[in-house]
């Protein structure tokens, strides 16, 4: 059985389906993740169903999905490649992997691996769980006792599958891996928590998407976390795109520990879905650690996104750079959240912090709160942020060279998007970015999309 923090009566409905499901798949599970699972429930019932009076969780209201009884996806329907062909970038082989999760299960049949370096592992952590798990053992349990997030707790306890990727030492991987969880929904609430590992040893490089993409109209519930552990000089650059249906909510979190001279970049971007929060830690533990955060959200309608980053240097001669943007318009809702902690002694951290926001509504609305803790002397470290909307004077300007005002408004408003999307080093990537992008800009009319050759 599995134990309840509290009487039945007073959980909610969320609370019972998810103890229900833990409860009918911990027979099935070797006994070292039948305790892990047990163990992330202990500590999810510590903390708690998050509320309003948390600094975190402020803003987002998540009270519509307490109220649902959540049930797990059934078997994954077949999906063919022309359902799939408009969200996989590049071509199968030299260029791309494609590891594609249907409703949180891993679809061979529709997937596709390059031959990889020897000791490369790229496929199903479900696979990998069931015939070598001793790699994936420590790394599951790692923080867990310390984590903050209760629903980071509560997708240890549930997760059943997810994508792993380990890159052993002095290893590159030169195709980008695409990571692409497709959610078909139901008539009935569903949830999945899928669980992503990435672990690369030292000196190995990988270049990686991770893509959430719904279909259809039904509401449904992705719980997912991603984690990354980079040895010393390894290098990781990883987007994650949030595509979801537009009654789809998704709670996120990434956790990424980083080694001497180790570089992750990880940007995300938003652009579809009902609500949408990303909880991202970053642990820099060795000197001269590198992490890039880069967000960019192009919100059209209700969909809402709350980013919380909480960015730890606890070593000297660290770096950190944020630089997250909001495009929102009509009721979109944007919340950057981000705090950077600079340990004593940590001398020679360098940290900037920027976000930046365009209103294209009266109804839009951002909450921004950018914030340093700093406990250390010789440090460079800097925070700003910005809320508008589009210059008038660069409309008249614009316009007085010909450009209708609504072809103006769109040049610069994707031109406001493009800085971010040109930070991601890989074209496949950039190129598939501004498609979407100029499809959620819809002031972008057929000329400027011509223009700019999407």
């Amino acid at each position: 059985m599995v134990a309840s923090a509290k009487p039945q009566s007073v959980q909610t409905l969320y609370e019972q389906s998810f103890r229900q499901r833990l409860q009918a798949i911990l027979p099935e599970t070797a006994d070292w993740l039948q305790a892990l699972r047990l163990n992330a429930l202990s500590r999810f019932d510590q903390l708690g169903l998050p509320t309003r009076k948390l600094e975190a969780w402020k803003y987002i209201n998540i009270r519509p999905l307490l109220g649902l009884p959540f049930q797990p996806h059934t078997a994954a329907l077949p999906v063919s490649k022309a359902t799939l062909q408009p969200y996989l970038l590049g071509e199968p082989g030299a260029d791309v992997i494609h590891l594609v999760f249907v409703n949180g299960r891993f679809d061979a049949d529709v997937s596709s691996t390059s031959a990889l370096p020897a000791g490369v592992v790229v496929g199903s952590l479900k696979a990998a769980m069931d015939t070598q798990p001793e790699p994936v053992k420590s790394v599951l349990a790692q923080g867990l006792a310390q984590e903050p997030d209760a629903f980071v707790a509560l997708n240890t306890a549930l997760f059943e599958d997810g994508a792993l990727i380990h890159v052993p030492d002095d290893t590159t991987v030169t195709p980008l891996i695409q990571v692409l969880y497709l959610t078909t929904g139901s008539a009935e609430p569903r949830a999945a928590y899928p669980r992503n590992l990435i672990s690369l040893g030292r000196n190995a490089q990988v270049n990686m998407a991770i893509a959430h993409v719904g279909l259809g109209e039904h509401l449904y519930f992705n719980n997912s976390v991603q984690e990354f552990l980079l040895a010393e000089g390894a290098q990781a650059e990883c987007s994650l795109v949030l595509n979801e249906a537009p009654q789809g909510w998704h709670l996120t979190a990434t956790r990424s520990t980083l080694a001497e001279n180790a570089k992750l970049t990880l940007s995300t971007v938003t652009l579809s879905g009902q609500t949408a929060r990303h909880s991202v830690s970053t642990l820099l533990k060795g000197e001269n650690a590198e992490v890039t955060l880069n967000g960019l959200d192009v919100l059209t309608g209700s969909t809402e996104i709350y980013h919380q980053t909480v960015t730890e240097h606890w070593v000297p001669h660290c770096s950190s750079d944020q630089f997250y943007k909001g495009i929102l318009d009509d009721a979109g809702k944007s919340e950057f959240n981000g705090l950077v902690f600079v340990a004593a002694g940590a001398n020679g951290t360098n940290s900037q912090q920027l976000n930046k926001n365009l209103l294209l509504s009266d109804e839009a609305k951002v909450w921004t709160r950018p914030q340093l803790q700093i406990n250390a002397d010789d440090v460079k470290c800097a925070h700003g942020a910005t809320v508008g909307q589009l210059e008038a004077d660069q409309l008249f300007y614009l316009a007085s060279r010909g450009l209708s005002r609504e072809l103006a408004q769109s040049l610069l408003t994707y031109g406001f998007a493009e800085e971010i999307i040109q930070r991601i080093a890989n074209p496949l990537v950039r190129h598939w970015l501004d498609g979407r992008v100029l499809e959620n800009l819809h002031r972008a009319d057929a000329s400027l999309k011509r223009q700019l050759g999407a």
